[in-house]
């Protein structure tokens, strides 16, 4: 983690970084403005009246990313560097330990009562970081937002299988779900961000934006926060756990890769995980930082809008997928960090659920090599024998030369991609909407071992509605019903039913699957961390070196 494990977390492509929103600014420290949550005056930037306490820079970490913090709230920014700022300050009522295993946050225990229902039991003083007591009230209410369409949350397509949630009494919640599922804790250490009700009812489009901020209960607080001028976070005095090791972030957008890392080289910057693949000899070289490595569980991968133009014909979906070089793409994508992946779920969930198996396994699906003869002879079966041109949006972003690199690979075929620039919020807004899409390239990271994270995130009718991640709007009912039959089986009866999936996947070619990269990361040797792809809350792994 964070689910967002690339340099663009939920949504790192190359059509696309995530987009500079002309949201206004929310003033410093103690003058942060804030709407009234419903009669209550309630400060949302919790904490904000009084200005943090003076820090050396011994426990102060400037951090950079890529992209801005879009939003405060995992509904309306589920990208890295909003979800790593979310994590530091929303709490959930589960996490995940360094193994990926599900163990207590807010709640110390849950039980599964019986087949798809779920009994939280809470821990008690706990408070928001203005002094607000927790209530099961606010647990289960920000559980059941993510299901309003009016939220249009981004983070839905996680709880398609929540069918209500409620307050059972002071301390306990309870969840049931439409049928079982086995990735719902996975997924509820992720998504399931706990924030006011009183607050989130009064601002379900808006929380988490700089006029409004939001309130939470983990180990830092907002102190200010700007779409242009950035994040800063300090100590939540109140928080109920462990103190993090950090008592101040100051977290910066440089757009510009070569910037940050010339400010990572100054030392004006001391951390970031937007580290650009193509130059990475250049970070590791640097003098003064440590440029690490850890195993992500990110899918690198192409979506085709199967529903639109000439990728509605099968014939034309296979073509693409052999005309494409992956493993030229592979090396130019991840530079030698980071490998093919056979299918359309990431390496450590397909080692989670064939173990040693998955050669054996992913061995017999249909498989795309790149063979330009095979790929003529699809279009000949196609309306488009000589091929066709296709305008699809664009953003730039710190890689250009995999986008590339496809450009050239279909132009062998006939097929002309031509790239429509757009700033990067219309792009996003299109995107999110699922406005012609065409042909997408996204590297998403995950948060769970599950496969059933994936799939029905990539897969479902619920994820084609607009805020969903289904951008090759394949779905259907059918396959909805085995997608929930998937998530309900457990041991041999589930690897079964994925295999099934991932076959059909492989025959319509709605993706075509890419390459997992390593994630990197680079700070300061003045800080050292333990990072790995469970690692939901970065920040507070972060301390000082030992001098």
């Amino acid at each position: 983690m964070p689910p967002i494990i690339c340099s663009e977390n939920r949504l790192a492509t190359l059509f696309a970084c995530e987009p500079v929103r002309n949201t206004p600014n929310v003033s410093e420290g103690p003058h942060v403005k804030i709407h009234q949550a419903l009669c209550a005056a309630a400060l949302l930037l919790a904490g904000c009246a009084q200005a943090p306490a003076p820090t050396t820079a011994k426990d102060t970490l400037v951090w950079a990313n890529t992209s801005p913090v879009r939003s405060l709230d995992i509904a309306h920014g589920f990208d890295t560097a909003s979800t790593l700022a979310q994590f530091a300050m929303l709490d959930t009522p589960v996490t995940l330990d360094k193994a990926g295993t599900v163990v207590p946050s807010l709640a110390e225990s849950w039980k599964e009562t019986k087949p798809g229902v779920y009994d939280f039991q809470l821990r008690s003083g706990v408070t928001f970081s203005d002094g607000t007591p927790l209530t099961a009230d606010d647990v289960a209410f920000s559980l059941r937002r993510h299901l309003d369409p009016k939220v249009a949350s981004e983070a839905a397509s996680y709880f398609t299988t929540v069918k209500s949630v409620e307050a059972t009494g002071p301390g306990a919640v309870r969840v049931v779900l439409r049928q079982p599922n086995g990735t719902f804790l996975s997924t509820a250490a992720i998504g399931w961000q706990v924030v006011p009700r009183k607050v989130a009812e009064a601002h379900p489009k808006d929380l988490g934006s700089p006029d409004v901020g939001t309130l939470g209960t983990g180990p830092y607080k907002v102190a200010r926060y700007s779409i242009t001028d950035g994040l800063t976070l300090v100590r939540n005095e109140r928080y109920w756990g462990k103190q993090p090791a950090l008592s101040k972030i100051e977290v910066k957008a440089m757009e510009d890769p070569e910037s940050l890392r010339l400010a990572i080289a100054s030392g004006d910057v001391e951390g970031t995980m937007d580290v650009p693949i193509p130059d990475i000899r250049k970070w590791t070289s640097m003098a003064g930082v440590t440029t690490g490595f850890y195993p992500s569980n990110n899918l690198a991968f192409l979506s085709l809008d199967v529903t639109a133009g000439p990728l509605k014909d099968v014939h034309v979906r296979r073509a693409v997928a052999h005309a494409l070089d992956r493993e030229a793409l592979a090396r130019v994508g991840t530079a030698g960090h980071g490998k093919l992946i056979p299918a359309l779920l990431t390496t450590p969930q397909l080692t989670s659920l064939f173990g040693d198996q998955v050669e054996q396994v992913t061995g017999r699906l249909r498989t795309y090599k790149h063979d330009l003869a095979a790929a003529k002879a699809e279009l000949a079966q196609s309306a488009y024998p000589d091929g066709f041109s296709i305008t699809v949006p664009y953003a730039p972003v710190e890689n250009p030369l995999v986008i590339q690199a496809v450009i050239a690979d279909l132009a062998k075929i006939g097929i002309k991609l031509t790239l429509d620039n757009q700033p990067e919020d219309a792009f996003r807004a299109r995107l999110m909407s699922h406005d012609r899409v065409g042909i997408h390239f996204a590297d998403l990271g995950y948060s769970t071992p599950d496969p059933g994270e994936v799939l029905p995130d990539l897969l479902s009718r619920a994820s084609v509605k607009e805020g969903g991640w289904n951008f090759s709007m394949y779905a259907s009912a059918e396959l909805d019903e085995r997608l929930g039959k998937t998530l309900a089986a457990t041991g041999p009866a589930k690897a079964e039913l994925v295999t099934e999936v991932l076959a059909e996947v492989a025959e319509q070619v709605p993706y075509i699957p890419l390459y997992c990269i390593d994630q990197p990361y680079t700070l300061n040797k003045k800080f050292t961390a333990e990072l790995s792809a469970w690692t939901v809350d970065v920040y507070s792994a972060i301390r000082p070196a030992v001098a």
